[in-house]
């Protein structure tokens, strides 16, 4: 979800640790490197994405948050975390985590309830739990993620953006959830990424459009795909049905949320995207006073098999002001 309901007020969705691939291996990253992706069939694309989601996190309990995401992101890798604007490029991003390390309380690490690619391999995402481990025997949650991935000219995949919050308990995908999309696919196509980009950011503009005229709770159940994954509530939002029956209360008049794509990128194959943009939610506080929210937000889109783009993973977390992400 494009933000987290606390209280009034939207606050973004859960969180985000990176698990990328600069040193990724497995048999998405070496069969990428030798073969092509031509040659690889999805799943062997999908197990080289969640390979380098685990190397990543491996890395961060070796060598702790800051180092893992220096070796995992991209060169313009953005983060998001709650508070402040986001963290732009690898060493921006290692600056922030080492003087906020995700393991102040013990070994991070993170594990993904759910990972996808484009059907030509060159875009992912993953989302899931980040935990704890304390005194060598203790485990206990302390966050969620989404993260966006690109796969590189040499097979290997990278962390672009990334949305961490903090969380008290894990997501926990309900029976028959799968870690991967098992609907229809769309028809195949050829594109220009930033041609398909743009695709995604006008479906996302028309998005923020029904959520300002027929309220973000009817937005947001119309706009999300079968298989919608929220990192939010007490155990995480999966499906469709869900996210309708978790946003229903949220109507035009409880609130007023609009938000505007300023980042993101696609696949060339034309069925997934994600943007990253900006947002204003305007609510009222426990005294029924005015009460502005700023946030930033990532949304990974997947065109779906009659041809329109739906969110598959939502999320987000707050600004200090109107700029940014």
């Amino acid at each position: 979800m494009k933000r987290m309901f606390a209280g009034a007020l939207v606050v973004a969705a859960l969180g985000t640790l990176g698990c990328g691939g600069a040193k990724a291996s497995g048999p998405g990253a070496e069969a990428g490197a030798s073969a092509g992706t031509a040659r690889q069939s999805v799943e062997d694309l999908r197990g080289g994405l969640r390979a380098a989601d685990q190397a990543m996190s491996d890395a961060a309990q070796k060598s702790g948050s800051a180092q893992a995401f220096a070796d995992f992101v991209a060169d313009d890798a953005v983060l998001l975390v709650d508070g402040v604007y986001a963290q732009k490029g690898r060493e921006a991003i290692r600056a922030w985590l080492a003087a906020h390390p995700l393991e102040a309380e013990g070994k991070v690490r993170w594990t993904p309830v759910r990972w996808d690619v484009s059907a030509d391999g060159t875009l992912g995402y993953s989302l899931g739990n980040v935990s704890v481990e304390s005194g060598g025997t203790s485990v206990r949650p302390t966050g969620r993620y989404i993260t966006a991935w690109k796969r590189q000219p040499d097979g290997q995949w990278r962390v672009v953006v990334a949305v961490h919050n903090a969380s008290k308990t894990a997501m926990t995908p309900p029976a028959g959830f799968t870690p991967s999309s098992t609907l229809p696919a769309p028809e195949p196509r050829a594109m220009a990424p930033a041609q398909v980009l743009e695709e995604a950011k006008a479906a996302d503009r028309a998005f923020s459009a029904q959520s300002t005229t027929e309220g973000m709770g009817k937005a947001f159940t119309a706009y999300a795909a079968e298989d919608a994954v929220l990192p939010l509530g007490s155990t995480g939002i999966f499906g469709h049905d869900a996210v309708a029956k978790a946003y229903a209360p949220f109507t035009l008049d409880k609130i007023d949320l609009r938000w505007e794509p300023v980042l993101g990128d696609a696949a060339g194959s034309g069925d997934l995207a994600y943007t990253v943009g900006r947002a204003i939610a305007t609510g009222k506080d426990e005294k029924g006073q005015p009460e502005v929210d700023h946030v930033k937000y990532l949304t990974v889109w997947r065109r779906q098999a009659d041809g329109q783009w739906r969110y598959v993973a939502d999320g987000g977390n707050s600004s200090p002001g109107p700029q940014g992400p």
